[in-house]
C-alpha cells in the first residue's frame, strides 16, 4: 500500500483524472476510488463538471470544507438544467435560496436565471428578499420572475404588501430586450428573455 503522505506530494495542486493516473501510474477506475478516499478525508476538492474538465484541486493539509455558493444552491434546486460554475462562488455565513435568488439576477445570464426560477419553490423569508432586492434595485426583475414561474409550477405563495411594483423604468434581466409574457413584462416593466419552450426545457 502507497504511503497516502507520498500520495498527496505527488498530487498536490491541480489534477485531471487522467494527469492524476498518469502521476501514479494506476488504471482510471483506481484513481478515480483514490481521490474519492482523499475527498472524504477533506485533502481535495473538485470544480467544474458537465461541459468543463473536472478538476481536483489536492492539499498536503486538509481543506476547510466549500461553502455552498449560487451555482451549488440553484443546483440544488433545479430539477432539470444544471450550472457550471464559471467562478468559484462561496458565501460565507448564512446563504440560501433568497440570496441565490438576487446574486443569479444580477449575473444577467440567461441560463442562470433560467434555472433560478425553481428557486420560488423554496423562498422561506419574503422579507428578507424584499430588502435584499431593494438594496440592489432589482424588485421588478423578482416580481415578473415570480409571475413568470408560477404559470409553469407551484411557488411560494408571496405575501401582497410585497406584490407590488417599485419602478415605472424599462429593465432587462439579460441582453435579450424581447418582452415574452406580455402582460406581465408590461406590468413590472421588465424585459422577459424566456419564451415557453425555454421555461419547459428548465
Amino acid at each position: 500500500m502507497r504511503n497516502q503522505d507520498d500520495i498527496l506530494r505527488k498530487l498536490e495542486g491541480l489534477q485531471t483524472i487522467e494527469s492524476a493516473s498518469h502521476v501514479l501510474g494506476m488504471a482510471r477506475q483506481s484513481t478515480l476510488n483514490l481521490l474519492s478516499k482523499l475527498k472524504k478525508q477533506q485533502y481535495l476538492t473538485t470544480s467544474g463538471g458537465g461541459k468543463r474538465k473536472r478538476l481536483y484541486k489536492i492539499t498536503l493539509r486538509k481543506q476547510r470544507p466549500r461553502d455552498p455558493g449560487m451555482f451549488d444552491i440553484i443546483n440544488k434546486y433545479s430539477p432539470h438544467m444544471k450550472i457550471a460554475e464559471w467562478y468559484d462562488h462561496q458565501v460565507h455565513g448564512v446563504y440560501g435560496p433568497e440570496e441565490a435568488l438576487i446574486d443569479a439576477i444580477e449575473t444577467q445570464s440567461f441560463r442562470v436565471i433560467l434555472a433560478s426560477l425553481h428557486l420560488f419553490k423554496h423562498i422561506t423569508d419574503w422579507k428578507k428578499l424584499y430588502k435584499l432586492a431593494n438594496e440592489r434595485d432589482c424588485w421588478n426583475k423578482v416580481g415578473a420572475l415570480y409571475d413568470v414561474a408560477r404559470l409553469f409550477f407551484k411557488a411560494v405563495r408571496i405575501p401582497s404588501r410585497y406584490y407590488h411594483v417599485l419602478s415605472q423604468k424599462w429593465v432587462q434581466l439579460s441582453q435579450l430586450r424581447k418582452k415574452n409574457f406580455p402582460d406581465i413584462a408590461e406590468k413590472w416593466r421588465v424585459f422577459i428573455p424566456f419564451n415557453i419552450n425555454d421555461l419547459r426545457e428548465a
